[in-house]
Formats: structure tokens, C-alpha cells, sequence
């Protein structure tokens, strides 16, 4: 008994929520500046001593855990990274141009290296689609292909797939001679990546387990949900949609987070009353969030070929989800300390929501469709 009690005391050290909330702030604090600056701290040695870090912070939690919402969310988590490292290192997108009637097998990297393609591609056909109301906006392009004798489509939101890999419309030219820009991705962990965000997500719905006063909460939720989407919708021009947004992920992503920012904003205001709900609503809008940002990974890779591309938006999503987190891992505190993690979520859910359009990385993200 006493040759265990060593082991114990650091099992209970790394499991303690003190800690839990130092690694959740450190990721805050990283994935905050690369969102706001552009700056690619995921590149540098010490996010990857983090990664590394968390995840054998996450092996000693799993261990400690019974099946639940924290079981999975590790699990999950866990497998997420460790597919994306693991496969980081062979998956290398690359790019090639082709003009109708042309094939090829070599495709080039954004470093301009050449990659030897395990099959050759000719391009048959390359078909815009526009809107009737508007025929210089785009409403879907397709490419027609031939790959090894076989015929194929790929399209925005649709790519097709061979030998291994996905092959995606990533962009056109109509003007300067009819060609096709064709984004070649193969990923041979994605499928433990998917699997990661399986058992997230049966986390995230485990999160929103909760018995908090539906009779006097959920219609303030659902009013002010149905206000943060009527403005979101305000500002998006369905007669011209761009391709990309045409998805049936649209509806169920956007959904999803326009519920948890309501949530989020009566918190604040509960918190003020009654901390313990709060948090309990924190707890529910974080599985909203997390179903938000899996839905959009999965978009993201259907698009363009990346489940999570570093993307201001996509950064400061995932700061708003830890800041609930580290709510989540306030045990026994006095009030201030979850009204203080309440309104830290709050104001980087604002940013998120549209404060990202102001930010000097603004310029580089994929997410602001209005510019």
C-alpha cells in the first residue's frame, strides 16, 4: 500500500483541475495569437511540446475516468491529435492545372516541389454553373475527369475520390484559356481523426445532459437564438451564394452555434444571480460549440481538403470552446471565479461571431465571405 501511494499522489497531481485549467490556458493563449495575428504558432517547437504534453496529459486522465462525457472528450481528443500528427508528416496537398483535353500525373506543392501522382488524369469537360438573376456569379463548377481510363466528377463541396486520394475543385480559369485548378490530398489517418470526432460527439451530446429550469431559461435561449440568426442570415446574400456555402452542412453548423451563443449570453446575465447555473449552462453551450466545430471540420474537408486549417475563425472558435472547458473545471469556486470564465467566453464568442473581421488576420481567413 505505501509503494502505491507515490503513484497515486501524481495520478491525482496530473488529474487535478488546477492543472487541467494551465494546459487549457496555455492552448487559449497560443491558438488566440495565431488567430489574431496570423502568426503560425501550430509550426513552432513549443506548440509541438504542447501538443505532446496534452496528449500524455490525456492518457493519465483517460485512465482515472468512467464512461461519460469527460471519458469520451479525452478518448476523442486523444485520437484526433494523434491522427493528425501521425498523418501530418505524409499528407502533403498538392495542385495541378489542367486545361481541357490535357492529362497528367505530376502535381506541385505550394513550395512549388514536384509530387509523382500514382495514376494519370486528363480532363474531358470543365462546366460553370451560374445563377439566373446574376451570370457572372458562380453557383457550382465541376470538372469532368478521366482518371486511368475511368470517368469522374469532382465539384465544390463534392470531391472525388481514387486510389487513396481526394481529389477536389479548388479552383478555375475561363477567361485565360478553359482550365481546371484540381487539389490532390491523401490522408491515411483521417480515418482515425473521423473516429476522434465520432466520440466527440457523443460527448458533446452527453454535455447537454442537463436539468437546468427549462420554463424560464429555454424561451429567453430560443428568442435570442432566433435573433443571433436572423442577423447572421441578414448578412448573407442567398441570391449569389458562393459555391462553398452551398452545403447541407450549412443549416445543422450554423444552427448549432447560434444556440450556444444564446445560451452563452443568458449565462452571463444568470451568473450574476446564480453561479452554479451558469456553469451549468456553459456546460450545455460547450457541446453545442463542439458539435459546431466538428460539423465544420467535416465541411471543411468536403471543401477544401483540410479538417482544420488554422483559420482565424476557426482559432478563435476553439478559444471560446476552451475558455468553457476551463469554466467546466472550476470545482467548489466562489462566484467571481465562474462569473470571470463567463465573461472571458462571452467576450471571445463576440470575436468569434464577428469580431474576426476586424482582426489583423482577417485578411488571410477563408471565413469572411462578405469581403
Amino acid at each position: 500500500m505505501r509503494s502505491s501511494t507515490p503513484y497515486n499522489k501524481v495520478s491525482q497531481w496530473l488529474c487535478s483541475p488546477w492543472l487541467s485549467r494551465l494546459m487549457l490556458g496555455l492552448g487559449v493563449l497560443m491558438l488566440a495569437i495565431e488567430g489574431t495575428w496570423s502568426i503560425p504558432v501550430h509550426a513552432s517547437t513549443a506548440f509541438g511540446v504542447y501538443i505532446i504534453l496534452l496528449m500524455l496529459l490525456l492518457c493519465v486522465q483517460i485512465s482515472r475516468f468512467r464512461f461519460g462525457a469527460v471519458w469520451f472528450s479525452h478518448v476523442g481528443m486523444l485520437l484526433v491529435l494523434a491522427g493528425s500528427l501521425l498523418g501530418a508528416s505524409g499528407r502533403i496537398p498538392c495542385r495541378m492545372k489542367l486545361f481541357v483535353n490535357e492529362a497528367g500525373s505530376i502535381a506541385y506543392t505550394e513550395d512549388k516541389s514536384t509530387v509523382q501522382l500514382p495514376f494519370t488524369i486528363a480532363l474531358d469537360k470543365f462546366e460553370t454553373e451560374y445563377y439566373e438573376n446574376d451570370q457572372e456569379a458562380p453557383k457550382q463548377f465541376r470538372s469532368y475527369l478521366k482518371i486511368d481510363g475511368k470517368q469522374m466528377t469532382t465539384e465544390v463541396n463534392a470531391p472525388a475520390r481514387y486510389m487513396g486520394y481526394s481529389i477536389y475543385q479548388d479552383g478555375y480559369d475561363t477567361l485565360n484559356g478553359q482550365y481546371s485548378i484540381l487539389k490532390f490530398v491523401h490522408d491515411p489517418w483521417l480515418l482515425a481523426v473521423y473516429a476522434g470526432m465520432a466520440l466527440l460527439a457523443v460527448a458533446a451530446f452527453l454535455l447537454l445532459l442537463n436539468h437546468w429550469n427549462l420554463k424560464v431559461i429555454l424561451p429567453v435561449v430560443i428568442l435570442i437564438a432566433v435573433l443571433f440568426t436572423l442577423f447572421s442570415v441578414a448578412r448573407i446574400n442567398f441570391q449569389t451564394l458562393m459555391p462553398v456555402l452551398r452545403s447541407w452542412w450549412f443549416v445543422p453548423h450554423l444552427g448549432m452555434y447560434m444556440i450556444a451563443y444564446a445560451i452563452v449570453s443568458v449565462a452571463v446575465i444568470v451568473t450574476f444571480f446564480n453561479a452554479s447555473l451558469a456553469r451549468e449552462l456553459i456546460r450545455s453551450a460547450s457541446g453545442l460549440i463542439l458539435l459546431g466545430m466538428l460539423m465544420g471540420s467535416v465541411w471543411a474537408n468536403q471543401a477544401w481538403g483540410d479538417y482544420w486549417g488554422w483559420d482565424p475563425k476557426e482559432n478563435w472558435a476553439a478559444v471560446t470552446w476552451m475558455l468553457m472547458l476551463m469554466c467546466m473545471h472550476v470545482r467548489d469556486a466562489g462566484r467571481w471565479k465562474i462569473t470571470m470564465y463567463v465573461l472571458l467566453t462571452f467576450v471571445a464568442l463576440q470575436i468569434t461571431w464577428y469580431g474576426v473581421n476586424y482582426l489583423p488576420s482577417a485578411v488571410n481567413s477563408l471565413h469572411t465571405y462578405n469581403s
